[in-house]
This record gives structure tokens, sequence and C-alpha cells, in this order.
């Protein structure tokens, strides 16, 4: 079973968007193998979608991906993480009858307090500090409670698409 045998694409595209419309977090749909089912509907700034632009640097958010992805699979629990930039991501497993079929959830959100490494932003995607300040001013600062309220969302967003006779 996959995740396009529960819900179609253009559904899973809703939740996505949705995850971008209500919370401004990149929302994303990944299968069991890190296949993207469907990439973010929206950007929650500018610094991640220069990472996911470029292929040398997309790696930063792909093993951010996998490893919190098998985390879910194997706690079967929500996964929520810094990736190695600074910006908080979480990962909601879908599991259909102990069947794991991939991930949702959402990223590119900075948390108060937080702290971003715009060397490694510079590094990563070998420009000058003044245009890493630049992609930076589109970051938007969140809170804790508006991350729990996006994973709640979004857990019972996968609870109504599971369905009843399989669950």
């Amino acid at each position: 079973m996959k995740l396009v045998d529960i819900a179609s694409i253009e559904v899973w595209h809703r939740l996505a968007k949705e995850i971008y419309d209500k919370f401004e977090f990149n929302g994303s749909i990944v299968d069991r193998d890190g296949v993207v089912v469907h990439p973010p509907a929206g950007w929650a700034n500018k610094v991640c979608q220069a990472i996911k632009g470029s292929d040398d640097s997309r790696v930063v958010c792909s093993s951010a991906q996998l490893s919190m992805a098998e985390t879910a699979r194997s706690t079967q629990k929500t996964v929520i993480k810094k990736c190695d930039v600074g910006f908080t991501k979480f990962v909601i497993p879908v599991f259909v009858n102990e069947e794991f079929l991939g991930t949702a959830g959402g990223c590119g959100i900075f948390i108060e307090g937080g702290e971003l490494d715009d060397f490694y932003i510079s590094k990563l995607l070998h420009i000058e500090d003044e245009q890493v300040k630049k992609l930076m001013e589109t970051v938007k600062t969140s809170s804790t409670e508006k991350l729990e309220a996006a994973v709640e969302f979004v857990q019972n967003r996968i609870k109504e698409l599971i369905p009843s006779s399989v669950a």
C-alpha cells in the first residue's frame, strides 16, 4: 500500500497547501522510500527555497527528512528536530494497519529563541554574507504554540484520510 492508495495526489497537495496557508511552513508529503509525493505548496522563506533549489545543497533537507522519517517509522510517533541550518522540522508518520506509508509534515520554521547558522548557509549555497542576510530577511519567527498547532492539525488530517475500514 502507498500514500496515493489512501488519498489522491490532489488530496496530499491540498494538505501541503493547508500546512503552508494556515501555518506558513513548507508543507511536504514524502512516501516511505523518501520520494516526494507533493513538494511544498509555498515557501516559508527564501533560505529554504534556495537550499532546495540546488542539487548541491538540497542534501541538507533530504538527510534531515530521511533520518526523521526513519525515527517516526520506528517509534510510530511525530518527530520534531532542527535541520543543520537551524530551522525546525516536524514529520508525522502515516500508518495503515501497522504498515508505514510515509510522512506528512512541515519545515522552514524558525522558533523564537533559536539560532540560524548564517555562516553554514553561506558555505552551503556558495554565496556571500550580504546575500545570506538578504535571504534571511524573509525568515519569520514562529512560536512553539504555532508549531504545536500545526502538528495537531496535520495529525488530525492524517486520521481523517486513513480509511476507517483499514485503520
